[in-house]
């Protein structure tokens, strides 16, 4: 996989030849489509888990079975919109200077607030999905703290995974509201991310610009959606200092195509947003584990059908199916 310098150069690339060969053909403008390919394959950060750090994911006990065995195609991961996200200060927490970069790009919205695809999803949330992971030593994977928090009360399954660069996978970053509690590589990167922000920005704005008014509306939404798409990725991967204990790592998606948004119905009134990640095949191996949470019903059995899918179904043979060992009383439903 690219590094985050190579993949930042050829973006900044990306933009400049539109530009210059704009200049000498109006109808080059129309390269400006290829920016999407270019947004999907940047790296925000040069993020990796290492060898040593356990990755796991929780999730409710349907949703496991729902992955496991999908209707048709491949088992993937299910990355939800971070609009019902627990945490009120979801995507608002940004360094000062991601802010003044932020104050210094009130021209996108001249584009994307054209946009009715866009707009409300822009007000809830960035319409931005992701896929959260837990880390830490040995254990993490059958831990009382995120059974309870994200294993649905221990009726829920979870999914140790594979440490991996190719899926586009990112520590999440803990701030204070204003900051306070950066040390100086922490305060250092965030000036960086903002370096990057502010070249990308300009450049973007100087393409813009120079398209002609036949050119000017496309090419301005075109490029208002992808650098979007990279500031609120930014916005995403930090999170107030309460949660710091999560050590989390976090695979985003931000803006979506609408024909890729998928609708998750089994939450009683709650219709959740999701859109389908990478393929479970990629993040499992023969390092992984799938525990099955302490309150799921008929637990042996459970167990059995998850290895049937697995590695009887979808071939992922090395992977280890096991019961959580943990003690864990549920709550009564009564008085």
């Amino acid at each position: 996989m690219i590094d985050m310098k190579t993949s930042w150069d050829a973006l900044i690339a990306t933009f400049r030849d539109v530009r210059e060969r704009g200049s000498k053909d109006v109808r080059h403008f129309e390269t400006i489509r290829g920016l999407s390919d270019r947004i999907r394959e940047l790296v925000l950060y040069d993020d990796s888990p290492g060898s040593k750090i356990s990755l796991v994911h929780y999730t409710k006990w349907k949703n496991a079975l729902d992955m496991f065995n999908p209707n048709d195609g491949t088992p993937v991961l299910r990355m939800y919109n971070y609009e019902q996200s627990n945490d009120p200060n979801e995507g608002k927490i940004k360094p000062p200077e991601w802010e003044a970069v932020e104050r210094n790009a009130s021209w996108l919205d001249e584009f994307w607030r054209d946009d009715p695809r866009w707009v409300e999803d822009m007000k809830f949330g960035g319409s931005t999905y992701g896929c959260s992971f837990s880390s830490g030593s040995s254990g993490v994977e059958d831990d009382l703290l995120y059974w309870r928090l994200y294993g649905n009360a221990g009726q829920g399954c979870s999914l140790k995974i594979s440490p991996t660069r190719n899926v586009g996978m990112y520590k999440v970053r803990y701030r204070y509201e204003d900051c306070s509690n950066r040390d100086d590589h922490e305060k250092k990167e965030d000036e960086q991310v903002a370096a990057r922000l502010r070249d990308v920005l300009q450049i973007g704005k100087e393409t813009v610009d120079q398209a002609p008014m036949s050119y000017r509306g496309s090419v301005g939404r075109i490029v208002a959606q992808g650098l979007l798409q990279i500031i609120y990725g930014h916005y995403h991967l930090v999170k107030h200092v309460d949660y710091r204990h999560e050590k989390e790592w976090r695979i985003i998606r931000v803006m979506p195509q609408p024909g890729e948004i998928r609708y998750d119905t089994t939450s009683g009134n709650m219709i959740k947003r999701y859109v389908e990640g990478p393929a479970l095949k990629q993040l499992l191996s023969s390092a992984s584990a799938i525990t099955i949470g302490p309150t799921v019903l008929n637990h042996l059995v459970a167990r059995a059908g998850i290895e049937h899918l697995i590695k009887g179904k979808h071939q992922m043979k090395y992977v280890a199916v096991k019961n959580s060992d943990k003690a864990y009383r549920q709550q009564s439903s009564s008085g």
